[in-house]
């Protein structure tokens, strides 16, 4: 079962769905989420350090923390 699967099940949504990459090589760490005094935990991306891949194929160089949303991709 995929996260937003997950997440339509407990009522809650995802706030983006794209962009959307896939990467080879990561560090994921638990982030804990509390909605309507239940606890989740859901997986986040600590560090890249592979490959990165955009839906068409290309490399690209995310980055992991900015205030744009149009700023998250290299």
């Amino acid at each position: 079962m995929t996260l937003k699967i997950e997440q339509k099940l407990d009522g809650n949504t995802f706030t983006e769905s794209k962009p959307r990459i896939f990467t080879t090589g990561a560090f994921l760490v638990p982030m804990g989420i509390v909605k309507n005094g239940k606890k989740r935990y859901v997986w986040v991306v600590d560090e890249i350090i592979d490959d990165t891949y955009n839906d068409s194929g290309i490399i690209c160089s995310p980055i992991l923390y900015t205030s744009d949303k149009e700023n998250l991709l290299e």
